[in-house]
């Protein structure tokens, strides 16, 4: 039981620092859209902010991406574990559980990885 609560508090874990990323990244593109809406005629200084918050937000999704993969390797080793052990000693509703983590944490890694080739593919 101690481990599941251990697992839980790292998945809580891991889930707040996406969801902090997430908002900050979506107000990051809001403030963007606002000023380049607002004022066509951008200054050195703005445009140098604005790409210096570019970087900064491929930077963030960079991060993200890494988060989600290590997260998807500790699942690989959690479920390493679970083959070695007898699922029989496990609820359905815990392997089931696992198995929708498991799976939000494939397509949080999708999205991470199709955000940053659209960033690749809007440069080139």
């Amino acid at each position: 039981m101690s481990t599941l609560f251990i697992y839980t508090i790292f998945l809580l874990g891991h889930l707040s620092v996406y969801f902090y990323f997430k908002n900050n990244l979506s107000l990051s593109s809001n403030v963007l859209e606002y000023n380049n809406k607002s004022n066509p005629q951008l200054t050195i200084v703005e445009t140098n902010h604005s790409q210096k918050v570019t970087n900064s937000i491929a930077n963030n999704k960079k991060m993200l991406l890494q988060k989600n993969l290590r997260q998807l390797e500790f699942i690989n080793e959690f479920e390493m574990y679970l083959d070695e052990k007898s699922l029989n000693n496990f609820s359905i509703e815990f392997l089931q559980e696992f198995e929708q983590i498991k799976i939000e944490a494939q397509l949080s890694t999708l999205k991470a990885t199709s955000q940053l080739n659209n960033v690749v593919k809007m440069a080139a």
